[in-house]
């Protein structure tokens, strides 16, 4: 792991309050790779064997039901996250020396820190400072699984893709909004719990809403009228 990569992983909040000889035994223990996109980082069912820190690149977390991957026809997938540079694939298995529940796999070509399970279990029994990370880092996942899980339950699809593109829009106001969407169709459609056809269904209906999509490129004629389509409200 080169002094670069080990600026950018121990100024991660999960890491920085280390002592010095912690982090140089991670340095030691860990290595970086560059994952080309479709690379699979894991699958459900396998040891825990690394805790992945992402420094360039998406990666996205899913389940998987029905079928085998030679058999995609009565194979079913769906995105449960997708994380980004800068970002901890939170993964309980390796707290809990428990078999992965979900699979990951690159879908923007990443540059990965794997670090050891063991020694970041090691470090949550040895550290208080990181044990507590690590609990605020799992409770801020876990608080955005469940406003998606209530996403899903009371909104539908057309509301789910209004919320998610206010998420994009990071809090801007007022009028001719114009953004880009970071992925293609179909991870958006599965991320968002929908097939590729209800979301060219859902991006045809927010049209009536002011909202115009040609290609990647999204613009919003007025926010707040977005705001009100979707009943977002101002929970974090």
């Amino acid at each position: 792991m080169n002094q670069a990569d080990q600026s950018a992983l121990f100024a991660l909040p999960l890491f920085a309050q280390l002592p010095v000889a912690a982090l140089e035994r991670l340095a030691e223990q860990g290595f970086v790779h560059s994952e080309p996109a479709e690379a699979v980082l894991f699958q459900e069912g396998e040891s825990a064997r690394f805790l992945h820190v992402i420094l360039a690149g998406k990666v996205a977390l899913f389940g998987s039901t029905g079928g085998t991957a030679e058999d995609a026809a009565s194979r079913r997938e769906a995105i449960v996250e997708i994380f980004s540079a800068g970002e901890v694939v939170i993964a309980p298995a390796i707290l809990l020396d428990l078999p992965y529940l979900m699979s990951a796999r690159v879908i923007e070509a990443a540059r990965i820190v794997f670090l050891p399970a063991p020694a970041i279990r090691d470090l949550l029994r040895d550290d208080a400072g990181f044990a507590r990370e690590a609990a605020l880092m799992l409770a801020r996942h876990w608080r955005l699984l469940a406003r998606q899980l209530k996403d899903q339950k009371l909104r539908s699809a057309p509301q789910r893709l209004a919320r998610y593109l206010l998420t994009l829009a990071n809090g801007a106001q007022g009028s001719g909004i114009e953004l880009a969407l970071p992925l293609d169709r179909r991870t958006l459609a599965s991320w968002l719990g929908m097939s590729a056809e209800n979301l060219s269904r859902s991006i045809a209906q927010l049209g009536e809403v002011g909202v115009h999509v040609r290609g990647r490129i999204v613009s919003i004629d007025s926010v707040d009228r977005l705001h009100a389509y979707c009943q977002e409200d101002d929970l974090r």
